[in-house]
């Protein structure tokens, strides 16, 4: 293969669409990675402007964490396009060894920083995973293959072609549902190679991408390990189902993971201050507030020395839906540990729930939606007894989730 400018050296890279070389820039003597298109692609003219379309949209990102294209052209049937060789490899390959926390915090912010940009440009990378995120000889992370990604504003034959595009074990919800997407279906995907990077896995996994996609759209968000906790709020925020409870911007990322690191400082210096008491006002309907406040129980419901059967008890309070899913997670991980603990002698679980009317619903679906996960498996043979009492303290509504049936 001959590209006139360029001397291919070996092939680095290979994928349906293209094929990646290193090669030498004969011009200015330098390095770098030429991606060229299959040439039996050629004979399409789809994948001709699809391939157009990926530099000149790489070519409008001026960023130091994002990839530079150097040149783009067609020689035969060959189209190819010219860029930076990042020689550090990419993330998937660091997550087998495991990467430190100061790591994590420097890689998150940078792609942050880099989905930002693009962000501004109106250009969705729609494909953010850890393949895609390679490292310079300097460490520093570059965002890669902007293949599938389009304006958000855009050319609607192309728009159409890729629309549900994408890694299912890091798309988002709305992409998994093949709905429109902008820049915050990016943070999600960023959000999911956070948490792989802590927890060493990812959040959702399946065995097609129906099933991952489902558990995209309505699983809880799963706790990290203990040690990595502290976290979680980021991962929350930034996995948020609903884009208008994510994180808007890269920007407002990079200013949590601060704010994050520098609590994570001030616990270390033991210079932190003990937190107030939360209290959660409603500005809808009424003036009634409600202290933040969870308690659970194991209790032996009938006794025994061989045929002991336990109760799970749970009570909480939240005065809106974002403290609720705070104390679920905390529930969802007690759960979790007292099914491991008690086994077969798990014989119920009874919550009461204390909340503002309008969460009730949710609530209910957070509760259907934790006995669907794959780490509470136990709760599908074990009735659920769910009572749901007002701010005023009037009954919502009580309901009981009997066992699936064998």
């Amino acid at each position: 293969m001959q590209i006139p400018g360029y001397r291919l050296k070996s092939e680095i890279g290979r994928g349906g669409m293209a094929n990646v070389y290193l090669a030498v820039q004969e011009s200015f003597d330098r390095p770098v990675a030429i991606k060229v298109m299959n040439p039996a692609l050629a004979a399409d003219p789809t994948f001709g402007k699809r391939f157009i379309r990926e530099a000149k949209l790489m070519a409008q990102l001026s960023h130091p964490h994002i990839v530079p294209v150097f040149d783009i052209g067609a020689h035969g049937n060959l189209h190819y396009m010219a860029m930076e060789h990042i020689a550090g490899g990419t993330l998937k390959q660091r997550l087998k060894d495991g990467i430190d926390e100061a790591d994590i915090e420097r890689i998150i912010m940078e792609v942050a920083a880099a989905l930002d940009h693009a962000g501004e440009q109106d250009i969705i990378h729609r494909d953010v995973k850890p393949d895609n995120i390679m490292f310079r000889a300097d460490g520093s992370a570059v965002l890669m293959d902007f293949g599938i990604a389009r304006p958000i504003q855009g050319d609607e034959a192309m728009t159409q072609m890729g629309t549900i595009v994408g890694t299912p074990k890091y798309m988002s919800p709305e992409q998994h549902r093949g709905k429109g997407v902008d820049a915050r279906a990016d943070l999600y995907s960023l959000g999911v190679v956070l948490f792989e990077m802590l927890a060493g896995r990812p959040p959702y996994t399946g065995e097609d991408a129906m099933s991952i996609g489902i558990k995209h759209i309505s699983e809880p968000i799963p706790l990290l390990p203990g040690e990595k906790r502290r976290w979680q709020p980021l991962v929350k925020k930034l996995m948020a189902k609903d884009p208008e409870q994510r994180f808007q911007r890269g920007n407002e990322v990079i200013a949590a993971l601060k704010a994050l690191s520098s609590a994570a400082a001030a616990v270390a210096a033991g210079t932190a201050p003990a937190p107030a008491p939360v209290k959660f006002v409603d500005g809808n309907t009424t003036q009634i507030k409600l202290e933040s406040r969870m308690r659970t129980k194991d209790l032996k419901e009938k006794a025994g020395l061989m045929s002991s059967i336990y109760v799970f008890d749970i009570y909480v309070m939240a005065d809106d839906f974002n403290q609720f899913q705070g104390h679920f997670e905390k529930i969802s991980e007690e759960l979790f540990n007292w099914g491991k603990e008690r086994g077969k002698k798990c014989g119920k679980v009874k919550l009461k729930a204390t909340v503002h009317p309008w969460i009730a619903g949710r609530v209910k679906e957070y509760v259907r939606n934790i006995r669907k996960a794959d780490t509470h498996e136990f709760l599908k043979r074990i009735p659920i007894e769910v009572n749901l009492v007002g701010a005023d303290g009037k009954p919502i509504e009580q309901y009981r989730i009997d066992p699936d049936a064998a």
